[in-house]
């Protein structure tokens, strides 16, 4: 089996630093994969599954999953509905608890809507082999609290880099390599 990679973006779309992510790894020979799901109020989990059914073949015990923000949620939810597993799982500024911002009501819905269940966490931790958390001391999406927590959620290795927001548009974040020397560092199947 190959290793695929899926790039699963969150509420406000596809961040820049995806798009150097999916350049490095082809050029380390991996088949990279980045659904487009419906950004802001089309972040309805109904639609979003419908677009990842279409690459559910390609997801395997080898597959290597890098999720951000919400999009994490997402992966667990349809992971464990789906009964799926992966080799690697790098969540980038993932929660799994809910909280509220001001004035923001669909991004409060969307997260309403994604939140995952204790069933849904206990059931992720073992559908991943090896789980990473890489998260922000400024992010100014999700309060640093929360960001904390997530690894000891889902029994992850947690990867605090400091002054690299939510690692979405605004950060201005436009390369992550310590994704790429995880990815390294968990085998090279190709």
């Amino acid at each position: 089996m190959s290793s695929n990679v899926f790039l699963i973006h969150g509420y406000n779309g596809i961040p820049k630093i995806y798009g150097w992510l999916e350049q490095e790894l082809k050029k380390l020979g991996y088949n990279v994969i980045v659904p487009k799901f419906e950004p802001r109020e089309g972040v309805v989990y109904e639609s979003w599954k419908k677009v990842l059914n279409n690459y559910k073949k390609y997801i395997n015990e080898e597959s290597i999953i890098v999720a951000h923000s919400i999009g994490n949620e997402f992966v667990m939810k349809y992971f464990s509905e789906n009964d799926l597993k992966a080799k690697l799982y790098i969540g980038l500024a993932g929660f799994s608890k809910y909280f509220e911002w001001e004035d923001k009501q669909d991004l409060n819905r969307a997260c309403k809507e994604f939140l995952v269940t204790e069933r849904e966490l206990k059931s992720f931790k073992n559908r991943c082999t090896k789980r990473y958390s890489i998260y922000s001391n400024n992010d100014h999406i999700v309060p640093f609290n929360i960001l904390q927590e997530y690894p000891k959620d889902i029994d992850a290795i947690p990867i605090l880099i400091e002054n690299i927001g939510h690692m979405g548009k605004k950060s201005g974040l436009e390369e992550i390599p310590r994704v790429i020397e995880i990815i390294k560092e968990n085998g090279e199947n190709r």
